[in-house]
């Protein structure tokens, strides 16, 4: 989009959107999407423009261009201390330079200077993502493109911000407006596209290819182009290869996408944790209370059988159990839960005393996870020790932001044959840890080897493969030669038992695409050296630092050694050559190459009014709980009040009937959102099986509205795979019985009837009052105490997924 500074007031037309084509390729979840846009100044003043573009949250820029008054302005990766050097020597001659900043997480604008009357810019923007999977679903979404809008205040963020997300309304640009979209789509197996704003045309080419445009009479602009490719059968292992000749030689790019499922792995093995956590003074504020979140969640994805123990690391120990490890269940839970809460910051942590008391006083066989943002003086000694006296135990080690001495917590790991995690500021801590525990408690693939057949492999991404972890899709990419015959073969273990899958890969015919995998694989190689470069001093090191810069500037992805520059290329009429100048750019890259962790909160959509003072009324009420409870918070709320049974409810000691009800309502706020969830897989499943385990408990005639609450949730939770196989015999049977009851009796075969008739989501919005005209929910929200309010913190969760007129149809 582009934005203009208006210079003096007149009658004039101002920046004219006149062309917008998007072509992109995309390909097993990865895609290179360009974005190209051609505006002009219809207006009888030269004025000043600035360019402004959106980027999905799971992308990085692959290229930008602008041409305007015969320049081309073409960005350019170059190592950040050189870059910084052009910029310094071109600020001390005084000459201009291109301000390109991010003024919202993945909104990005960059000055592109004077813009004469009648004269027309052109913008090329690409950038590489990997697709959002979900459900055996990848969905694409490219940023609605908005017309040009005058800045009328100094920073213009208002107006973009309204514009880009399209509550302007729906509006389509006539006159010679051209609006095109061309995206060639490659698949490991035959899938099926849905695009719920947009009209669309397919044309297959065979089971795994198709081409995919934008009806030539659609030219609406204000509204996300939104594409979902659902695949018919998703395998566990799949792959594909693209061959090509150089010279005279058969090479080859292969990718292999594994996904595994290891739920017949899964045994009931009682584990033992210890939990060390940091309080001392630099911890203090948000890091604290994340972390204290974290532990709570940790504790609700534990299972009754499990011990436990945790420890303060303050100026001394503190333990939460005075006696060794004890056994979890609604007494220790409930105990520990006010133990976190009351924890408080002290001025340092004995970070080598609580590894000595856990190796030393808490057992063998341990599970050891440590929080901390400090550093370490006593670095040899710690490892020295831990190397003499780890036994059978693992220690997982979560560093919280840059302060924290990674080296160490990366050898501290390493020497007890754990794993570490770094916790950058944008992270929400939370959330990384939960993701690792549910890896320890999960199956996962080790020992993993790759016989390639009769492939000849002379590269390949990751080089060595440590784990796979159970559902959590992994990417393998490598350089070959030779013929391309025979099968790959991946073998590892699961708690010792053998795991072997065979992958038979299928050729893929689009150069582009080759292209695509190659740039993927450059930038899983930059993402992966920026980790490993937290572990390392010296020369090793600055040789990972040099590899970075190169592979940065090679592809033309930023990186946290690297930054933009302008390359300007203007053809000079007299001498008829092309002419080459470097122009600096004054960029804040903290988050032009990286994934913002989280999601950026929508409005209420589920909301439908009129026009008045009564609608003003309401979005104001709305309003204030949406900025005040975001989706994400309220999960994070919902999920460290779960009981130990798996229960959720506002109090401990309330009905069976208001457990199920409350416990039901929280499975639908987890399931019926966009974003991933596999985080809380645990507890879902936890939550699903109290659920099965006690609805016979439950006087249906008094509550029959109950079972319709249980049966979406638990249909819904297995529609969306999170329901690990173990439970699924018991959840169909429970299903099917309330089913039954419903379809017994006269005065709830009405409900029975809906279920089986209407769709889900219109059945989600008959669980909620409806005004008297039926056109809006009309639901009263209270929250006081949090962890009191737990079914209306759910009921507002579910309410934020959907837009009511559409959920109603």
């Amino acid at each position: 989009m582009f934005q203009y500074t208006e210079k003096n007031k007149g009658k004039d037309e101002g920046i004219l959107l006149k062309k917008v084509n998007i072509v992109g390729n995309l390909c097993a979840g990865y895609g290179e999407i360009v974005v190209n846009q051609l505006y002009q100044n219809c207006s009888h003043e030269d004025i000043e423009g600035v360019y402004v573009f959106p980027l999905p949250t799971t992308a990085v820029i692959s290229g930008f261009e602008a041409e305007i008054g015969g320049r081309t302005l073409k960005a350019m990766v170059e190592e950040k201390d050189k870059a910084l050097k052009i910029y310094e020597n071109a600020r001390a001659r005084g000459e201009s330079i291109f301000p390109l900043e991010e003024f919202s997480p993945h909104y990005f604008k960059i000055g592109i200077g004077k813009i004469i009357s009648g004269e027309t810019v052109k913008i090329k923007l690409s950038y590489v993502e990997e697709l959002d999977y979900k459900d055996s679903s990848f969905k694409l979404t490219i940023p609605a493109v908005s017309v040009p809008k005058i800045i009328k205040n100094k920073s213009g963020f208002e107006t973009l911000r309204d514009s880009f997300t399209g509550e302007f309304g729906r509006k389509t640009v006539g006159g010679d407006f051209e609006f095109k979209i061309n995206i060639i789509v490659e698949s490991l197996s035959r899938v099926d596209f849905r695009c719920p704003y947009h009209t669309i045309n397919v044309e297959r080419e065979g089971d795994t290819v198709a081409k995919i445009s934008l009806n030539e009479n659609h030219h609406f602009i204000d509204r996300d182009f939104v594409l979902f490719i659902d695949e018919r059968e998703t395998l566990e292992a799949d792959g594909m290869i693209y061959e090509y000749d150089k010279s005279d030689e058969k090479k080859g790019i292969v990718y292999i996408r594994m996904i595994p499922k290891l739920d017949p792995y899964e045994d009931e093995i009682r584990e033992n944790y210890v939990f060390l956590i940091d309080v001392s003074d630099t911890m203090e504020g948000e890091k604290l209370e994340q972390a204290k979140n974290a532990l709570q969640l940790c504790l609700r994805n534990l299972s009754e059988g499990d011990t436990f123990d945790i420890i303060a690391l303050g100026v001394k120990l503190n333990s939460f159990s005075k006696n060794g490890l004890i056994r979890f269940d609604a007494d220790s839970l409930r105990e520990a839960s006010k133990w976190i809460d009351d924890l408080d910051i002290e001025e340092d942590a004995a970070i080598f005393d609580g590894i000595k008391y856990s190796l030393e006083r808490e057992g063998s066989q341990n599970t050891i996870l440590l929080f901390t943002d400090d550093q370490v003086d006593e670095e040899e000694e710690i490892l020295g020790y831990v190397k003499e006296n780890i036994g059978d135990n693992r220690i997982f080690t979560f560093g919280i932001d840059s302060s924290a001495n990674n080296y160490f917590l990366n050898k501290l790991a390493h020497e007890s044959y754990g794993k570490a995690e770094f916790i950058d500021t944008q992270q929400r801590i939370e959330d990384v840890v939960l993701r690792q525990f549910n890896r320890i408690q999960n199956p996962q693939v080790d020992n993993i080897k790759i016989d390639w057949g009769k492939l000849q492999v002379s590269s390949s991404y990751p080089r060595t493969i440590d784990y796979m972890y159970d559902r959590e899709p992994f990417s393998i990419f490598a350089d070959v030669s030779g013929d391309v015959c025979g099968k790959i073969t991946l073998s590892g273990e699961v708690h010792g038992k053998e795991y072997i899958r065979n992958i038979d890969i299928d050729n893929f015919n689009t150069e582009e695409n080759a292209n695509l995998l190659k740039k993927v694989w450059a930038r899983k190689k930059i993402r992966s050296l920026k980790i490993n470069m937290k572990f390392q001093r010296g020369e090793e090191k600055e040789k990972m630092r040099r590899e970075l810069i190169e592979l940065s500037k090679q592809n033309g992805f930023i990186s946290p050694e690297t930054t933009f520059i302008f390359m300007e290329l203007r053809e000079e009429p007299v001498l008829g050559i092309q002419l080459k100048n470097i122009i600096p750019i004054k960029v804040n890259e903290t988050t032009l190459g990286e994934k913002i962790d989280g999601n950026v909160e929508s409005g209420f959509w589920y909301r439908s009014f009129g026009s008045g003072e009564n609608e003003k009324e309401y979005m104001d009420d709305n309003r204030y709980l949406d900025e005040r409870y975001p989706r994400g918070k309220l999960l994070r709320i919902i999920a460290k009040n779960q009981f130990a049974d798996g229960a959720f409810v506002d109090y401990e000691d309330s009905s069976m009937e208001d457990k199920i009800e409350t416990t039901s309502m929280v499975i639908l706020a987890f399931v019926t959102g966009s974003e991933r969830v596999d985080i809380y897989t645990n507890q879902l499943n936890k939550a699903a099986a109290f659920i099965c385990k006690n609805y016979d408990r439950i006087d249906f005639e008094v509550r029959p509205d109950i079972m319709k609450l249980s049966i979406l949730a638990l249909n819904e939770m297995k529609r969306e795979k999170l329901l690990k196989d173990k439970y699924i015999p018991q959840m169909d049977r429970t299903v099917e019985k309330l089913y039954e009851v419903l379809n017994s009796k006269d005065e709830t075969k009405s409900i029975f009837e809906n279920l089986i008739k209407n769709s889900f989501k219109k059945n989600l919005a008959s669980l909620f009052a409806l005004s008297e005209n039926g056109k809006y929910i009309e639901e009263e929200i209270t929250i006081e105490e949090e962890r009191n309010s737990i079914f209306d913190m759910a009921k507002l969760a579910v309410l934020k997924t959907f837009n009511v007129s559409g959920a109603l149809k």
